[in-house]
């Protein structure tokens, strides 16, 4: 009687104990589910090539740290081929059928159509969207009038009110470090140059109306065409303008025959500053000929040491020969944040909460401290987003020239050196 009831309690003990085990292993298992992230890109660009490498290595570097949470990350890389429609039927891809936690966009008009559909799909497909170069200022509008709608979306991108923005002093570079009076502003017609070329009333002035407003006198103004090729009748005007320095709005101009076509235009000892384009490489003193002495730029390839890991990074972008676009530090360090707010909540089903966490964590993982606003942009001014700006100086040698806190880390010593006396030393 006794040996039945112990092995009736035996029989009992093992088959709880494998029913337990079971859904345990299921459960462990769904622990160890993969986090998926997208990135919707022009891969055929050099933007949509670094952005996504970025993204990347960010990825195996967190997985070669034991993931999120213990869970592996996984990225998954869609073609928008910069049309909109493409864009959107990739983005409904990875958030209903790949459930991604976050899906990274690239440009104005995709991620606008994005956040739209994203908007839609939200309640019953909680996600992230990350903007990644897109500076179009009023898109996040969004999240502070439709809070509730749009706190989905997150910009790990500069925008176009930096040169607004008191903490990071671009009026002083043109006043204290080029010693601007009179300026040639041109700003390429497009949508993310809006902000720039008409204002926001009642919020930001035109960028014409900020240099005059900070005692700049802005002598000729223009707003050219993206497709524009000659830029010698350009060059004549400014230089009868009067004008000390020219400041071009630029991120789809073609900015090397620009750079060649002013280097033999009488123009050529009017410094020149771009805001973005192929200028921004390294290698443009080759792409130019050699013609781009004195030019800056901002977010130029320059490495700089914001913390141990900005090299390493940077080495291992060029190694798969991806470029150091503006974006890249906010796409590399992107996935560090989500860890951050991942790790804060304690998983990955409570997208409210993630949001919650992500509008309060502070990371710093390859560059500048990254924190977010309360319209979901980054924070702006040393040592949170800086607008560094570079300088091409003899022999081809890049050179960071502000702001000061990144120079004294980067290239102490190095100043910048207006093109006429550039020239002068180069025996131009």
């Amino acid at each position: 009687m006794r040996d039945r009831l112990c092995k009736r309690v035996f029989l009992f003990v093992m088959v709880f104990s494998l029913v337990v085990g079971a859904n345990l292993s299921v459960s462990f298992a769904a622990d160890k589910k993969p986090i998926n992230l997208g990135f919707i890109g022009s891969l055929s660009t050099p933007f949509g090539v670094s952005d996504s490498t970025a993204i990347q290595i960010a990825v195996e570097e967190i997985n070669e740290m034991g993931g999120i949470l213990g869970r592996p990350v996984n990225l998954i890389i869609e073609d928008s081929k910069r049309q909109v429609p493409l864009a959107l039927a990739a983005y409904k891809k990875l958030v209903m059928k790949d459930k991604c936690l976050i899906v990274f966009t690239e440009g104005t008009e995709g991620t606008s159509a994005c956040s739209q559909l994203g908007a839609r799909l939200f309640p019953q497909y909680p996600h992230l969207q990350f903007a990644v170069w897109t500076a179009h200022y009023p898109l996040f509008d969004r999240v502070e009038e439709e809070y509730d709608t749009y706190k989905f979306m997150f910009r790990a991108f500069s925008n176009s009110a930096d040169s607004y923005h008191p903490a990071l002093h671009f009026q002083d570079f043109f006043k204290d470090i080029v010693g601007t009076k009179k300026v040639a502003l041109l700003i390429e017609d497009a949508g993310w140059s809006e902000l720039w070329r008409k204002g926001l009333p009642g919020k930001f002035p035109t960028q014409k109306e900020d240099f005059e407003k900070n005692g700049i006198e802005v002598v000729y103004y223009s707003e050219t065409d993206i497709k524009e090729k000659m830029f010698l009748p350009i060059f004549e005007k400014i230089t009868e303008s009067g004008a000390d320095t020219i400041y071009w709005i630029t991120a789809y101009t073609d900015t090397i025959t620009l750079t060649k076509q002013w280097a033999q235009s009488s123009a050529k000892d009017i410094d020149l500053l771009f805001q973005a384009g192929a200028c921004s490489y390294a290698a443009f003193p080759q792409m130019t000929g050699g013609q781009c002495l004195g030019i800056s730029s901002c977010w130029p390839e320059i490495a700089i040491p914001f913390t141990e890991h900005s090299l390493p990074f940077l080495k291992k972008l060029k190694e798969r020969k991806a470029g150091m676009m503006a974006s890249v530090y906010g796409c590399y360090d992107s996935p560090w944040i989500l860890k951050a707010a991942v790790e804060k909540v304690g998983g990955t089903e409570n997208l409210d909460a993630i949001i919650k966490a992500l509008e309060t964590v502070e990371i710093q993982r390859g560059f500048y401290k990254m924190k977010f606003d309360g319209r979901h942009d980054q924070v702006k001014g040393y040592p949170y987003q800086p607008v560094p700006i570079g300088q091409f100086q003899e022999d081809g040698k890049y050179v960071l020239v502000f702001p000061q806190e990144l120079v004294d880390i980067t290239n102490p010593g190095c100043k910048y050196v207006r093109v006429k006396d550039l020239r002068k030393q180069a025996g131009q």
